[in-house]
């Protein structure tokens, strides 16, 4: 007997939540590519429970908007952006060449605002080209800006040519340029991409980009900002973003707020750690079922992440207070029970399940959920990682149309498409791993209709769907789920739900494993299942939480790279998103110490260490001071150069130390790039070196440097630590620009080096083509079977990118 909705236990707390607080934009001239902001997301829905959002947002069809209230022209627009390519990107888009689209609309950042958008572009076997630019309609003043172009037949990689520091002077200079006397208010905001470009290198050029956002009387007001994006490889601008309020709406006073200290205790006594199990895989390649899992924590909010600096209550991103958004539903201890005792043992058979027998299973899931019509259009076989479901399965996948006569008219009349989808059944256990409906509504967006569900009622026939097909995992998932509820609008009018989304995550010694779910959502024109997902591993190896540390240690380490930073908070108080009223709050809010942390970090539940998303240990402390190390070298620019693009190592670089052979094997590989997809675990050939382990950190690298053709894979050991000496680097060096078949030509190299006779003979090609590529520089004694220093293997690294064939 299926669980009885009424019967369920809703724990509810209700209330509207406004859509998303987005940056506020200005009357001045400025603008940038529709580029991301570097601003930290923040995940105010990371609670204890699994969520769903109805969001709030109104869409127009852009060719209806009329541009009949527009200040500016489409004409005098064309002319203004024209202009401006002119004088700031030295751009002429005069020629007929160009291809030409114009757009008037609604500002996506600030819906009270109309734009409009322009573009011009250019293609053909020779060459490319893309400009936009952004402006006020009303006023004309340039809101955002962007180039691309090159030549598809260039010869040679293109380098990094400019540091950080070169860039953001450029980008300084150029915001002075285009916006006056607004850099002067704003504070540049740390970057997050060199820690992630650090663990996979590459030799393409780095793109900078600078976020500055606004500062009013010591305090950051982010509604307000500049963004500009530097190439760096050529040093040019290649984008701008710009919002400014000209005058700044009533901001709070700070008098009578809380201090930071009340404030650090108020969020810590609200925030909570979560304790979960976190996949571990080869950070380079996606793999379908993890070769272990680790026990983390991760900071939780329950909605509300930000601490109001007058009241000192909890609010999330709608300015609202916990208790005001949220409506919650869960099952109690008996309902869990009462269903844990329908399952029957899970049996797996001795032969799998034939095409005749899952194609007649699936017909009869598809004829109880929905009725008569179906009709099997094709089947197929799938093991591993081919559907998501299927990760260290093996199963049928049967895909499936539907067409009933009854409901034909009256889903033609809601514009309902006909229904098709898909089952999948596991062919040793029987069980049902995805049932997908895809029957979607045709015709114009925004359209109101009759909701079939209510969102407990959409909880309830979720929760009959797993006592349905999986009810002996109901003690294994975490039930509470969360609707976090707002009006969606368009054109001011209500539109419900289309759909009613729930996951249901594996639990595991108490701790949520989210790889492992069961995912149900439900189409709310038709009431029907519209997606149905079990995604389960039974072998995976869980370790115990005895060893976990205390949920405060686990703060005391988020709050060691973290810290509470006062703001001012604007946010939309209207439910219609494209009629905003915004409000400003004094709020304190979690932010980072120093870049590549961030508050939603995960911790490694047994050592206390922070960890990035690949599991790996961020430290706390730096291991290396590479900045002071390098600074006044000789190597310092190259080095710099290096290190942003992940080539160097940061943390081990020492510039006057012995390089060894796994430095340069990461550094070289690093500088080729590293193949993500590359499936190292089923290549072919297997690293033979007795002291490299499959398991290692290094192997991926010392295989790829195999594959790359950098180094042998023969029998013995490899010898990491061992240092490597001048003549050796340069063989690595042109084996990794794929010149090693040249570099072994017989009696066509010379090399005047005074010192050329202490080169092994089977060198002097490599050395050679070193030198003739400029990659040794101008002494005249090459010291062959010297040490090499990991500043001159850098040297010889950075010359040599721009030599790399692919």
């Amino acid at each position: 007997m299926m669980v009885k909705r009424k019967s369920l236990v809703f724990v509810l707390a209700t209330a509207m939540v406004a859509g998303p607080t987005l940056p506020a934009f200005a009357d001045q001239p400025a603008t940038a590519v529709e580029m991301t902001r570097a601003v930290t997301t923040r995940n105010a829905v990371a609670g204890p429970v699994n969520v769903t959002i109805t969001g709030v947002e109104e869409v127009k069809n852009a060719a209806a908007v009329s541009d009949e209230k527009a200040d500016i022209s489409k004409e005098k627009a064309l002319e203004a952006g024209k202009k401006a390519l002119k004088d700031y990107f030295g751009i002429t888009v005069e020629d007929k060449k160009y291809q030409t689209s114009t757009e008037y609309r609604k500002d996506w950042n600030s819906p009270d605002r109309y734009v409009w958008a322009m573009n011009w572009n250019y293609n053909d076997h020779m060459e490319y080209f893309y400009a936009g630019i952004t402006i006020d309609a009303n006023t004309g003043e340039i809101l955002e800006m962007n180039k691309d172009g090159g030549k598809y037949n260039e010869q040679g990689a293109k380098v990094t040519t400019i540091t950080r520091e070169e860039a953001q002077k450029k980008a300084e200079e150029f915001a002075k340029k285009i916006v006056p006397g607004i850099l002067e208010q704003t504070k540049l905001m740390d970057n997050y991409d060199d820690y992630y470009r650090d663990m996979y290198g590459g030799s393409y050029p780095v793109f900078y980009n600078f976020n500055y956002q606004r500062v009013h009387e010591g305090t950051k007001y982010d509604a307000n900002y500049i963004n500009v994006g530097i190439d760096g490889a050529t040093g040019e601008v290649r984008n701008f973003g710009y919002r400014w309020d000209k005058s700044l709406p009533n901001l709070p006073k700070k008098d009578g707020i809380k201090s930071v200290e009340e404030a650090t205790k108020i969020y810590r006594d609200n925030m909570n750690m979560e304790l979960i199990y976190f996949p571990i895989r080869d950070q380079f390649r996606y793999e379908p079922v993890p070769k272990s899992v680790k026990l983390a924590y991760r900071a939780t909010y329950n909605f509300a992440d930000m601490v109001d600096a007058k009241t000192g209550k909890m609010i999330g991103w709608n300015g609202k207070e916990q208790d005001q958004q949220v409506k919650f539903a869960s099952l109690t201890e008996k309902q869990i029970d009462d269903i844990y005792k329908k399952a029957k043992p899970i049996v797996k058979r001795d032969k799998e399940l034939t095409k005749e027998e899952a194609e007649k299973a699936a017909a009869a899931v598809l004829k109880a959920e929905f009725g008569d019509g179906v009709k099997i259009n094709s089947t197929n076989y799938v093991e591993g990682d081919g559907y998501w479901e299927s990760a260290g399965r093996k199963a049928w996948n049967i895909e499936f149309s539907m067409e009933n006569k009854d409901s034909k008219a009256t889903d033609a009349k809601l514009g309902i498409m006909p229904m098709n989808g898909r089952v999948m059944i596991d062919a040793v256990t029987e069980e049902i791993l995805a049932l997908n409906n895809w029957q979607y509504y045709e015709g114009p967006y925004g359209q109101s209709f009759e909701p079939a569900l209510t969102w407990e009622e959409a909880y309830a026939k979720a929760v009959e769907m797993i006592e349905k097909y999986h009810p002996g995992k109901i003690k294994s998932v975490r039930t509470e789920q969360a609707n976090v509820v707002y009006q969606e609008m368009v054109d001011g009018k209500v539109i419900p739900p289309m759909e009613y989304y729930f996951t249901f995550p594996r639990k595991v010694n108490g701790a949520i494993y989210e790889e492992n779910q069961i995912s149900i959502s439900f189409n709310n024109r038709t009431g029907k299942v519209q997606y149905f997902n079990a995604r389960w591993q039974e072998d995976l190896r869980f370790p115990s939480t005895g060893q976990a540390i205390s949920k405060d240690a686990a703060k005391d380490t988020l709050f060691k790279v973290n810290e509470l930073e006062l703001a001012y908070y604007r946010f939309n108080t209207n439910n219609d998103y494209q009629n905003p009223v915004f409000d400003t709050k004094l709020v304190y809010r979690i932010a980072p110490k120093k870049a590549p942390y961030n508050p939603y970090m995960m911790i490694d539940a047994v050592s206390g260490n922070m960890m990035d998303y690949n599991g790996k240990t961020i430290p706390i402390d730096a291991v290396n001071d590479f900045d002071s190390l390098i600074k006044g070298h000789w190597i310092e620019r190259s080095a710099k150069l290096l290190a942003q693009q992940g080539i160097i190592d940061k943390n081990t670089f020492k510039p006057d130390a012995e390089l060894s052979k796994l430095e340069a094997v990461k550094m070289l590989v690093k500088a080729r790039g590293m193949d993500y997809y590359y499936p190292v675990k089923e290549a072919a050939d297997k690293l033979k070196f007795s002291d490299v382990s499959e398991d290692s950190d290094d192997y991926r690298f010392i295989h790829m440097a195999m594959r790359y053709g950098i180094i042998e894979n023969k029998e013995g050991k490899f010898d990491g630590d061992a240092a490597v000496n001048r003549e050796e680097l340069a063989v690595m060096m042109v084996k990794m620009l794929k010149y090693d078949a040249l570099a072994q030509g017989k009696d066509i190299f010379n090399v005047f080096f005074k010192d050329q006779g202490d080169i092994t003979p089977e060198y002097v090609g490599y050395v050679a083509i070193c030198k003739g590529l400029g990659l040794l520089g101008e002494d005249t004694n090459f010291r062959p079977k010297d040490e090499t220093t990991m500043a001159e293997a850098a040297a010889m690294v950075y010359k040599a990118l721009g030599n790399i064939n692919r």
